[in-house]
């Protein structure tokens, strides 16, 4: 797809609901479509955590007192958070012993398995807890980075997969980023008004207000030089302001504070849910964009797709995760990771409660790789997947009679069916090898993967 056609996608982002087609594990029957499962993998975002924001930033937004998280650091895994993905792991537990990619023999499951995670806590946790509802009664080795790590000689703690930037693999040019960017919203001036409802709501939530109003800062849309790290390329102003303010309030329903604790009682879930549009917009800014969306999820595309080689060939590439034996991919990282790599294919969702393209605590994105029992030929399957606010909320069991909730993906120039939106491989292998820009791909011979990472902090 051109650059035109991802820009106008991107103008009618948040106003245009993509197309909900229900995929095999949203309810599973008896019924054959005629594929089998040869691989899958689930590039998800952490579970939920506590508030990034420390609290001497919160205190000036609103002269309230902000709920803490209590006994959980800044940006931890929050202790329903472990749950929360332990519980989404169960229900692809259930799924994928359905569809004969898992055996229920915990040793068989985890030698089948891979799990990947970026060096930050609430990263490696959540893979660790998906893995434990993923293969029951196993001990769950997440590869990962750890902070001072230098033996792949870049920054520590860096992996180019997920910050392909700061390891020095991918190099972005700020100036043609602004370009683009300026090219959609415009200086950025424009934003606020086009978010007046969303404003409203935020100032109203924030009332009495504190030392810095987040609502009056303009957002200005300006070049970031250098930018040092991925998503990092384009500075936003006064919205940056208005998403720390906000950080919180996701993450306090999510954790099951208790109501009137939830932005101090001021949003229901549908006005919780609006206010995040604000978010989907700063990562539309800092990660989907053509350009920048290139640069920094080149790499991490490339690994997707040579790990669909891999499984394919059955011999083991360089550049792909796991090996030719592990057809159980996890890989876990952030909201503008996740985003960004789904910016490729330009992939577009929408679930039950949540906005257009909100990356939701501990949803996934997923590729199946499947083969045609007939033809014999592989096919590709992408779909969407997260727990509801409530399912999150109550920390509700997931089966496959009650799953949480999926979309399948329409992959734009795939499939040619008014019905069926799985896409050859070799339809697949080609969108995504024109996505991506090969010059920010780590060379496959100096691709070394982090080994497994122990005694991560759980608070």
């Amino acid at each position: 797809m051109n650059s035109f056609k991802c820009k106008v996608i991107l103008l009618g982002l948040l106003l245009t609901l993509a197309i909900a087609v229900p995929v095999p594990g949203q309810t599973i029957s008896s019924a054959d479509d005629g594929t089998t499962l040869k691989q899958i993998i689930v590039f998800g975002r952490h579970s939920i955590r506590s508030t990034t924001v420390a609290a001497s930033t919160l205190a000036q937004y609103s002269s309230n007192t902000y709920p803490a998280f209590v006994g959980v650091p800044d940006g931890y895994l929050t202790p329903n958070g472990r749950e929360a993905a332990r519980l989404l792991g169960s229900y692809f537990h259930d799924y994928l012993l359905h569809e004969g990619l898992l055996t229920g023999n915990a040793a068989t499951d985890l030698s089948h398995s891979y799990f990947r995670a970026n060096s930050i806590q609430r990263s490696n946790i959540t893979a660790s807890r998906f893995g434990e509802g993923l293969i029951p009664g196993a001990t769950i080795p997440v590869h990962s980075f750890s902070l001072g790590d230098t033996n792949t000689g870049t920054p520590p703690g860096t992996d180019a997969v997920f910050d392909p930037i700061l390891a020095g693999v991918a190099k972005a040019d700020p100036g043609r980023a602004l370009v683009e960017v300026q090219g959609i919203f415009g200086s950025g001036a424009a934003i606020a008004s086009s978010y007046s409802a969303e404003y409203s709501l935020i100032r109203s939530v924030l009332f009495p207000p504190g030392s810095v109003d987040p609502t009056t800062n303009q957002i200005t849309l300006t070049a970031n030089i250098p930018s040092g790290y991925t998503g990092n390329s384009i500075t936003v102003g006064g919205l940056n302001l208005m998403l720390s303010a906000t950080d919180p309030f996701v993450m306090q329903y999510a954790d099951g504070f208790p109501i009137e604790d939830v932005a101090w009682g001021r949003l229901l879930l549908d006005a919780l849910s609006q206010q995040t549009r604000l978010i989907v917009l700063q990562i539309n800014i800092a990660m989907r964009l053509p350009y920048i969306n290139r640069v920094q999820s080149s790499n991490a595309g490339s690994h997707v797709l040579r790990s669909m080689s891999q499984a394919i060939s059955g011999s083991d590439l360089p550049g792909a995760f796991g090996n030719a034996k592990t057809p159980v991919l996890v890989v876990i990282s952030s909201d503008y990771y996740l985003a960004g790599l789904a910016g490729l294919l330009c992939l577009h969702w929408t679930l039950p409660g949540y906005q257009s393209d909100f990356c939701t605590p501990g949803g996934a994105l997923v590729f199946e790789l499947r083969q045609s029992k007939k033809s014999k030929e592989y096919l590709v399957r992408a779909y969407y997947t997260a727990q509801t606010f409530d399912q999150l909320r109550h920390l509700t069991p997931l089966t496959l009679e009650d799953p949480p909730a999926t979309m399948q993906l329409t992959i734009p120039g795939g499939s040619n069916s008014a019905t069926d939106l799985d896409v050859k491989f070799a339809t697949f292998k080609k969108l995504m090898s024109k996505a991506i820009d090969q010059k920010c791909v780590q060379p496959f011979g100096k691709d070394v993967p982090p080994g497994v990472i122990e005694n991560v902090p759980l608070d």
